[in-house]
């Protein structure tokens, strides 16, 4: 563990290079929104490194932090930035909402070989759950169905998993069953296994 100032474009970029020399390292940002500070190495070089480089250069490296919206802090500290870094090619983010996908998303990130942004959810820091013991792993890129149901399908991610899923009991109330789904990974979505092929039975 290394403990450095508070110069996010700096340890960023040590953590880039650790990776392209063959280690797997694991950046941690206080809060994702000072991640702006380093977005250029996050950006520019971690992700676009393996495209840059004909394949030959791979970037195993973690990002982690909270981010979204926090009890009582400023405006800069309660942003939810996985929307821009979802439309960046070569980064793939995760979102966790409970401490079973935190658990298993952050080993499956620091297992891949390309760079993975691990956002959560600031207000979830105090939830709990249970957490399997051994080495289970959530596959990135696998959504799940928190939720079984019949009538709407609810898709949400992080914390907000939460708040569909006590939408889903109040509907449930007045006899509207809803399935809830957890993308989990916002990058690469879950298209084919769970969103679009249910739509297009919907639709059909």
């Amino acid at each position: 563990v290394i403990d450095t100032p508070i110069t996010e474009e700096s340890f960023c970029g040590l953590g880039i290079g650790a990776a392209m020399v063959g280690l797997r390292p694991i950046i941690e940002l206080m809060t994702w929104n000072f991640s702006m500070v380093a977005i250029d190495q996050i950006v520019n070089a971690a992700a676009k490194m393996l495209y840059m480089s004909g394949g030959q250069t791979k970037i195993p490296i973690v990002f982690r932090g909270p981010g979204g919206a926090a009890h009582q802090l400023s405006a800069q500290h309660s942003q939810a930035l996985e929307s821009w870094y979802a439309h960046v090619p070569g980064l793939k983010v995760v979102a966790p909402s409970t401490p079973r996908d935190a658990n298993g998303l952050l080993k499956a990130a620091v297992r891949d070989d390309d760079p993975v942004l691990v956002i959560e959810g600031e207000t979830l820091y105090g939830s709990k759950g249970e957490v399997p013991d051994g080495d289970e792993t959530v596959p990135i890129g696998v959504a799940e169905v928190k939720r079984p149901g019949t009538d709407v399908t609810l898709v949400a991610w992080s914390k907000m998993v939460l708040v569909a899923l006590a939408a889903a009991d109040r509907l449930a109330a007045d006899g509207i069953s809803c399935e809830e789904t957890d993308l989990r990974t916002v990058r690469p979505l879950d298209e084919a296994a769970t969103l679009l092929e249910r739509f297009c039975r919907v639709a059909e």
